[in-house]
């Protein structure tokens, strides 16, 4: 039988789908266990055997994120690790480059790079913008720099020489020596890791890969042996960034591509949602217990990147354009000395978490206000399986903030929760407002287990056009990673004007790239690949370059030429202004390689039959327009395509819960996803 695993590691909860070769989901939720997360990976592989019968031995396909990555960097809780820098570029990390955080702030504080000044070293070497070797690298120099790194005692080394894109020779020598002299260590070479231009970009980077590598190793050693331990033997990917899984064997050495796994999931089960139904234009939302990653989509696409920033400093890695807020549903509410209330970014996590799951938690979070609010029933969390505890959610509230306000429980609680909306909707205008979208043109996708509750009010207040609620939200980023394919992104710098190409060696250079990127997507277990050209264009003595699809075919001069002419419509879009007489130039090309592994359908689709919801349930829930209400309580899995009602109502199924507050109508659609519009 063809199943396929996907597990989806986060701050709170650890989230396990099963897809059936018919296209049916199961799915299980068991706390995450934080001080090692493949134990949370397991204690769900266990559970989803017992509860639903499923047998580890039929899984052909597992593939699983984390944010065990995206936590070390954040935490600063690395291996020790060096950088080898060509000499006289040792302070790259320190000096970074123009940007500022606040332009005319003259004492803010520049991000702390992840390997410190001392264990950055120089070596003797020089090559060009064009490859070629102005100082040779000698073997002596590779031995002196080799000793400083041995005797520094660390586990992890980064090699960034200048050019080394052009020309990575040099960083390859040392890389060979470094693994020669000390077999133990971890190390990263930027020709490899990110071929690209920019030395400060270049260097955090492969700064951050080689930090990673060790903690990434243990990890993937431990999920190999848990996986022997349960009786997996499927093949083991990862997810990456960029949309696409990995082999696990090749995690290690790529652990720059798992910095957004987790998030990377649920884009992409989106864009299967968005290309299935008809609702192109989305905005993903995707609320969990400690962050929310936000995402658009546009012709049912996500915009994919080479270039961001995490924490502060440039991260070039293939990813989704995701942009990630510290607000979820254990972020904890406090007022501060001045009367303000604040909600975020502290968050009480998996443990002890918020005050109401009983487990020494005692700071008032979103999710105790919603639970106060009646908009979860503190004996129907995750199906009754975990009961909450609502007194001590009113406590939590009412201690830190409705009587440091002065306010009754109930507008402390809904306070808590504007708050999150208010933060949440500026996270928002940034993926959509800031890149030149109109919300009002967007529907709001939500899913994470708080992302319903949230998603009608966060739409309201950005005027989005309404909401959608797919199928099995609370587990939808682990159901992306079960549909997930092989993916691997390369690129190569041209640097040259578009009008002095080689169109026969343009073309040779992505050949030498598709061949590249067969030899590691064959082994992998791919049944079939797709190789998609990409380009990324500037005007002459620009920075801000545009990405361009090229398509899967060989490029000729006439694809070339609607290759520029796409890239004007870009620029005139993405910057406001364009210049059809303008030089351009190709700064790069770039292969996106798709391996297509087992397929199973994810989405299914029923004709629907218009008729109007009924419940017998229902329970007083407070909203700020109409105070406490009765209001119907629907079971998610008893609304068939065509079910219509109007707001205020609460969806509720295992994994998550759904408001439709007053002034609004739902509907489910033949993909069984909850449409809510605006009754405007």
């Amino acid at each position: 039988m063809t199943q396929r695993l996907g597990i989806d590691v986060g701050g709170t909860f650890t989230d396990v789908v099963v897809v059936k070769e018919n296209g049916s989901v199961v799915v299980e939720k068991v706390p995450s266990t934080p001080s090692d997360p493949s134990r949370g990976i397991f204690d769900g592989v266990r559970k989803v055997e017992a509860t639903r019968g499923v047998v580890p031995a039929d899984i052909a396909i597992f593939a699983q994120g984390s944010t065990v990555a995206t936590n070390a960097l954040l935490e600063f809780k690395l291996p020790k690790t060096t950088l080898i820098m060509t000499r006289g570029f040792a302070d790259v990390l320190e000096i970074g480059d123009q940007t500022r955080p606040l332009t005319y702030d003259l004492r803010v504080d520049r991000p702390v790079p992840y390997v410190s000044r001392d264990l950055v070293f120089e070596v003797t070497e020089r090559i060009d913008r064009l490859g070629a070797v102005v100082t040779e690298l000698t073997d002596a120099a590779i031995e002196e720099v080799v000793d400083q790194v041995i005797a520094a005692d660390v586990e992890a080394c980064a090699v960034c020489l200048l050019f080394s894109f052009r020309n990575p020779e040099h960083e390859q020598r040392i890389a060979a020596r470094l693994r020669e002299r000390a077999p133990h260590l971890e190390v990263a070479i930027s020709s490899a890791v990110a071929p690209e231009l920019g030395e400060y970009g270049r260097a955090n980077t492969v700064s951050v890969s080689a930090a990673l590598q060790p903690l990434i190793a243990s990890y993937m050693s431990r999920i190999i042996a848990g996986c022997e331990a349960v009786g997996l033997v499927s093949p083991v990917y990862v997810m990456q960034s960029n949309g696409g899984v990995m082999s696990v064997s090749e995690a290690a050495s790529n652990a720059h591509r798992m910095v957004l796994s987790g998030p990377a999931g649920g884009v992409l089960a989106a864009e299967k949602v968005a290309s299935s139904s008809g609702h192109d234009r989305l905005i993903t939302f995707d609320m969990g217990g400690t962050s929310t990653d936000i995402a658009l989509i546009h012709g049912a696409k996500a915009t994919p990147v080479r270039r961001t920033e995490f924490d502060g400093k440039p991260l070039l890695v293939p990813q989704f354009d995701i942009h990630t807020i510290g607000s979820g549903g254990g972020s904890i509410a406090h007022v501060d000395e001045s009367g303000l209330l604040h909600v975020g970014p502290e968050s009480a996590g998996a443990q002890p978490g918020p005050a109401c799951y009983g487990r020494g938690g005692t700071r008032p979070t979103t999710t105790d206000a919603q639970l106060v609010l009646g908009r979860i029933h503190p004996d129907r969390f995750l199906g009754g399986e975990m009961q909450l505890d609502l007194a001590a959610a009113r406590t939590a509230i009412r201690e830190h903030v409705a009587e440091p306000l002065g306010v009754s429980l109930e507008e402390a609680a809904f306070g808590i929760l504007q708050v999150a909306d208010t933060i949440m909707s500026k996270g928002v205008r940034v993926v959509s407002v800031n890149r030149g979208f109109d919300p009002r043109d967007f529907e709001l996708l939500p899913f994470g287990g708080a992302g319903g509750m949230h998603a009608a009010n966060v739409a309201e207040i950005v005027g989005a056009a309404g909401v959608i609620v797919p199928q099995h939200p609370g587990i939808f980023s682990a159901l992306g990673m079960a549909g997930a394919d092989l993916k691997y992104d390369y690129t190569q710098i041209i640097d040259e004007a578009v009008s002095y190409l080689d169109i026969p060696a343009v073309d040779a250079a992505f050949g030498r790239l598709i061949a590249e990127a067969e030899q590691r997507l064959l082994p992998a277990g791919a049944e079939r690949i797709v190789h998609n050209r990409t380009a990324r264009m500037r005007y002459a003595w620009q920075d801000n370059d545009v990405f361009v699809q090229l398509g899967t075919d060989a490029i000729t001069d006439a694809r070339l030429d609607a290759a520029v002419e796409e890239f004007h419509e870009r620029h005139q879009f993405e910057f406001g202004h364009s210049d059809p007489d303008g030089t351009v130039e190709l700064v790069s090309i770039g292969i996106e390689s798709v391996g297509v592994l087992v397929e199973v359908d994810l989405l299914s689709e029923i004709d629907p039959s218009p008729y109007a919801a009924e419940t017998d349930v229902v329970r007083p829930v407070y909203f700020e327009t109409v105070g406490w209400v009765q209001t119907p309580v629907f079971e998610r899995s008893g609304l068939l395509p065509g079910a219509e009602f109007e707001g205020p109502a609460v969806v509720e199924e295992r994994e998550a819960t759904t408001v439709v507050p007053p002034g609004t109508a739902a509907r489910v659609d033949a993909h069984l996803n909850i449409s809510i519009a605006f009754q405007r």
